[in-house]
């Protein structure tokens, strides 16, 4: 199955009645995004990711997008214009971790 066909437009996301809208920058996927997604999505709900643009992206947001639509856990992915994140304390921890990784490289 070609995932890219999980990414539909916008006016055709808001058409599906019950299901549970996550909004998140995904720059970069991780693995701690997919536990997550998983672990509040109930058996049999459909999950709609709206994947949105962080100030300075490391990845275009379409490349962003297609990630997240191969995750067995997320059923429809749309590309959303605002800049509000559901992922946004995993994304901050990530960077923190690699901040913190580059000085101890540095002190040394």
């Amino acid at each position: 199955m070609d995932t890219r066909s999980k990414i539909i437009p916008l006016e055709q996301a808001r058409q599906l009645s019950g299901a549970l809208w996550l909004t998140g920058h995904f720059d970069p996927l991780l693995a701690e995004h997919a536990r997550n997604l998983r672990q509040r999505t109930a058996p049999g709900q459909t999950l709609i990711i709206e994947v949105t643009n962080p100030e300075n992206p490391l990845l275009p947001q379409r490349a962003r997008a297609e990630l997240v639509a191969a995750l067995e856990s997320v059923d429809y992915v749309v590309l959303g214009n605002g800049s509000h994140s559901d992922d946004s304390s995993i994304t901050d921890r990530f960077i923190e971790y690699v901040l913190n990784r580059q000085r101890a490289e540095s002190s040394k």
